[in-house]
């Protein structure tokens, strides 16, 4: 028998072999990370337990030290996905050598948004609550009175930007239309660390606004939470998508670079279940999840006259179900309660310390500010 093959054909399946080979053997076990408000009492004792443990042996301080060091080359490039990637895992797996049944929970922010300090989450059945006292030690939740000894010895601390309270972050809404948007790694990386990412860092503040944010445990489930939106990316049509800007001297990344400090590559880091990557997210049981679901994006956003829908919204721009086509002319009356909140912005100071860029920071904010206007004005009704 004689086989003919084109030679798009061959080169197609070329390419296919090479990349199934270039992945990592399947994990024989997989870590299921939950939302940290469904885990059991169990589970959080477990956590608890083990973290206390960590910070005896020195973990902690060991993680807050690596993340200041590396802080200016992992953040405003490609290295910051991958690099926190592979330290949230590596921080996760530290765990499991004390507790094999150690598992990193995430914070699903998206529920909270609106006023982040009012969150459970953020109380003493969790994580703790804001600092207390001139020196705004945390007294209260899973690292109440805790003293850190990096960069020197001082007690855990928080300061919320907004007193007792934390100004608005940003909507579900306006993350799922960032993944909408964005197909390269360098816009998706520039628009999720200029939002979502640094606004959780900069509403909590006291460790977590330092470059040895890894001191407070709420850096692991928030950069959880990050992982989680870069894994729904990634299955969204972009499993192997990665572009833009290096550091020390790499002026573009591909697949085969190093992430710093661990020295893996890329390529290693991007197919969870695989390699050392052995985890999987659970969906927080409260909601229906706005990001995984097609479906539940869609049945939100029919209502949308077209041009806000397309805007905003690319890929649901063919898909949801609604004869709405019309153009917005004028606001619509709606609810002013249900409204989308503007997030706050980030401060120049915050901008300088954690050496961000002014305009890509300038332009996050444009950009977030521009979407709620459209949004409102055309009378959505948000998830949260």
């Amino acid at each position: 028998m004689h086989l003919s093959f084109s030679v798009p054909l061959v080169a197609c399946l070329l390419l296919a072999h090479n990349v199934l080979a270039a992945r990592p053997k399947k994990c024989t076990s997989i870590t299921t990370r939950k939302e940290v408000r469904d885990l059991s009492s169990s589970e959080w004792r477990t956590i608890k337990d083990t973290i206390e443990k960590m910070q005896e042996l020195g973990w902690f301080r060991f993680y807050a030290s690596i993340h200041e060091v590396y802080f200016p080359v992992v953040h405003g490039v490609s290295q910051f996905l991958p690099f926190h990637r592979r330290f949230v895992r590596y921080f996760e797996m530290t765990a499991q050598k004390i507790n094999p049944d150690f598992a990193l929970p995430y914070w699903n922010e998206f529920a909270d948004y609106r006023n982040p300090a009012d969150s459970s989450v953020l109380s003493d059945r969790y994580l703790g609550g804001n600092g207390q006292g001139s020196d705004h030690c945390v007294m209260d939740g899973i690292q109440a009175n805790w003293t850190m000894t990096y960069p020197n010895e001082h007690c855990l601390q928080r300061q919320f930007n907004n007193g007792d309270s934390i100004n608005p972050w940003y909507s579900a809404e306006f993350l799922q239309s960032i993944m909408q948007r964005s197909d390269t790694m360098a816009d998706f990386r520039d628009r999720m660390e200029n939002s979502q990412h640094g606004m959780a860092h900069l509403g909590v503040r006291g460790d977590m606004s330092t470059k040895h944010s890894a001191n407070d445990f709420l850096f692991m489930l928030h950069h959880a939470f990050i992982d989680r939106i870069w894994s729904i990316w990634q299955d969204d049509g972009h499993r192997t998508t990665f572009d833009g800007p290096g550091s020390m001297g790499e002026e573009e990344m591909t697949l085969d670079s190093k992430i710093l400090f661990f020295q893996d590559t890329v390529e290693e880091v991007m197919y969870l279940g695989r390699g050392q990557m052995c985890y999987e997210y659970d969906e927080p049981s409260s909601e229906p999840d706005l990001l995984t679901k097609r479906a539940n994006i869609n049945s939100g956003l029919s209502s949308l006259p077209k041009d806000v829908l397309c805007k905003w919204y690319p890929k649901s721009c063919g898909e949801t179900t609604s004869d709405n086509t019309t153009e917005s002319t004028a606001p619509v009356a709606h609810v002013a309660l249900k409204q989308l909140p503007l997030p706050a912005e980030i401060p120049q100071e915050a901008i300088e310390m954690h050496g961000f860029d002014p305009a890509a920071v300038q332009r996050m904010a444009d950009e977030a500010r521009q979407f709620v206007e459209d949004m409102n004005a055309a009378g959505f009704v948000p998830k949260y």
